[in-house]
């Protein structure tokens, strides 16, 4: 088959990587070159066991898209030359209040049953040991071992590359409107040509809502812009991944430390803001004091595709026979890009679905 996928982010180009793999002929379509939005911008972190729509309904949706990444991502390098930086991390959820203390608790109760994790509260000289960095004034904190992190931009790009070495080809132009026959999304049209294919993916991110005037079906998905810091702290080792609600920060392979982030609903704007440098140095500051005499090296920003209901969408256009969307993962877009670039594929080639959870994320469901 001919396939168009219309977005060159993280779930497009892991998608275009599965159907090329599968002997299909796919083509990409987008104004940037790979990973030069969210998917390049994240913070990397794989979090399996919380975060929206966790447990319910999408516990087994993300624990597929989580062990999906072990084999898809060796897979991708090994066909790319290209490495991710993809590593298991331990990870610390602080709590400085009892609310915040016996929320974190709660959720452990659940979260220790969940195989292949191992997931305990630590307090005092036990956590201290751990990571030694962490403010003194945190009363507990969630420890879960063995979580995953990835470089998003060197994943993006070694999907891509991965996927043009099996005959995907890139195009770098945007998408004006898509041409139909009947039932049938006959392919997509740029300001100067037309490409036809036997199926249409539509992955556009953020962008997803231009989409909905095409198909004439509401697509709910806003931009939700979130910026991060990447420090020098020369001479300082943070041993896990620290998180505090929704701020977070970590050691990355290229030396620095990532700190974030923000929630802006602002549209389409990506740039960055002294005001949210300030809050995410205060963030930071209170769950790692130390780290008050670093030096910023560089501040970005992206925009995430939020779905109305903080869920993906991953399912078949209705009313169309072979028109596709995958879009809306949010905070969770590198964590969940396998499970729904898998998903989405299963569905396009008729193969039993190898993801669960699928059902839950239906366009319809609006």
């Amino acid at each position: 088959m001919k396939i168009n996928i219309v977005g060159g982010g993280i779930v497009g180009t892991l998608s275009a990587f599965l159907l090329s793999k599968s002997g299909h002929e796919v083509f990409i379509f987008d104004p940037d070159s790979p990973g030069s939005h969210a998917s390049g911008f994240a913070f990397g972190e794989m979090s399996a066991l919380e975060g929206s729509g966790i447990p319910d309904p999408l516990l087994g949706f993300t624990l597929s898209s989580f062990h999906a990444h072990k084999s898809l991502i060796p897979a991708i390098e090994e066909i790319s030359g290209i490495p991710t930086n993809y590593q298991s991390n331990d990870k610390l959820n602080l709590a400085f209040t009892s609310e915040q203390a016996n929320k974190l608790q709660s959720e452990i109760k659940w979260q220790k049953n969940i195989e292949g994790f191992e997931v305990s509260w630590v307090t005092g000289k036990d956590l201290l040991d751990i990571e030694p960095l962490v403010n003194p004034e945190c009363i507990g904190a969630t420890l879960i071992k063995d979580q995953s992190s990835v470089e998003p931009y060197k994943l993006t790009l070694s999907a891509a590359t991965a996927a043009e070495k099996l005959g995907t080809t890139i195009i770098t132009r945007g998408i004006t409107d898509l041409l139909f026959s009947g039932d049938e999304c006959s392919g997509v049209k740029t300001e100067s040509s037309e490409h036809l294919a036997d199926v249409t993916l539509l992955t556009m991110g953020p962008w997803s809502q231009k989409a909905s005037e095409w198909i004439g079906y509401d697509i709910p998905v806003r931009p939700l812009k979130g910026q991060i810091l990447r420090l020098d702290a020369p001479g300082i080792n943070i041993n896990t991944s620290v998180f505090h609600q929704s701020n977070y920060v970590g050691l990355k392979p290229d030396g620095l430390i990532w700190a974030g982030t923000t929630e802006e609903e602002v549209g389409f704007d990506e740039n960055t803001t002294n005001e949210a440098r300030d809050q995410i140095m205060m963030d930071l500051l209170t769950m790692i004091p130390s780290l008050d005499e670093s030096r910023l090296v560089h501040h970005t920003a992206c925009l995430r595709p939020l779905c109305i209901d903080s869920m993906p969408i991953v399912d078949k256009v209705s009313g169309f026979s072979n028109l596709f969307i995958a879009t809306g993962a949010g905070r969770k877009g590198i964590l969940w890009s396998a499970a729904m670039s898998h998903g989405i594929v299963d569905m396009i080639l008729g193969n039993v679905a190898s993801i669960q959870g699928l059902e839950h994320l239906k366009l319809d469901r609006f």
